[in-house]
This record gives structure tokens, C-alpha cells and sequence, in this order.
């Protein structure tokens, strides 16, 4: 499933910040570990929470990059049902709204549009 979200500019910063934000360790396990080889003894595992935004990938794309004269972003998402059901929600608190389906088709295919463009024109140089 592909979803498209309209970012206004002015909440571009927070939304990126939920889109880029590193991966962090979330606690210890109850596991131990051996240490790197040289360094003696045993460490706990750590936990991690995963940025799902990087590892799913995602284009964003400002309006005017598309044709569009509106001071937004648009987000593009291509991911299982679960995955917006854990997420989505963190887009719409920074402002974000999802795109109804004949208006997302339309970004759907300018952003197509230009990426496979990019990709011509990175061919003609390397050709």
C-alpha cells in the first residue's frame, strides 16, 4: 500500500525529525555477551528501537520540485498496513495529512515521473 501525506513547510523540521531520527538503545536485556576479542569479561545486550521511517524508506519531495505552487512537502510511503497502523500517527501530530486517493495518484505519478527522468539523465552521463 502506498500512502501520500502533504506536510505544510512550516512543519517540515518536526516531521523530519521523526523521518531521520537515529536508531537509540532502548534499555538492557537480560543477556549477557561477550566482550570484543581482547577485553575481558561480559557485557548486558542492548535493545534497540529502530527509526521504522529509514528502514521502510520513504520520498519526500518539496511541491514546487513537482509542479505545484503551494508552500508544502509531500511524503511518500510504500509500506504494509502494520507499518502505518505503529506510525502514522506520529506523521499527523507534526502536522501532516493524508492525501485522498485521486490527489495522492497525482503525486504518486509526478514523483514517479521524476525519479525515472533522474534516473535517464544519470544514463545519458554514464552511458
Amino acid at each position: 500500500m502506498i500512502k501520500v501525506y502533504e506536510i505544510p513547510a512550516d512543519k517540515i523540521d518536526s516531521a523530519k525529525n521523526i523521518l531521520e531520527a537515529p536508531d537509540q538503545s532502548s534499555g538492557e536485556l537480560d543477556v549477557e555477551l561477550e566482550k570484543e576479542p581482547g577485553k575481558a569479561g561480559k557485557e548486558k545486550a542492548k535493545s534497540w528501537k529502530i527509526n521504522e521511517f529509514k528502514k521502510q524508506g520513504y520520498i519526500l519531495r518539496e511541491a514546487k520540485a513537482l509542479g505545484i505552487e503551494k508552500k508544502v512537502f509531500f511524503l511518500e510511503i510504500s509500506a504494509e498496513e502494520d507499518f502505518f497502523k505503529r506510525n502514522e500517527k506520529l506523521l499527523l501530530d507534526t502536522g501532516a495529512k493524508v492525501l485522498n486517493t485521486s490527489d495522492s495518484d497525482d503525486i504518486i505519478r509526478k514523483i514517479s515521473d521524476m525519479e525515472s527522468n533522474a534516473s535517464s539523465g544519470i544514463g545519458l552521463i554514464f552511458g
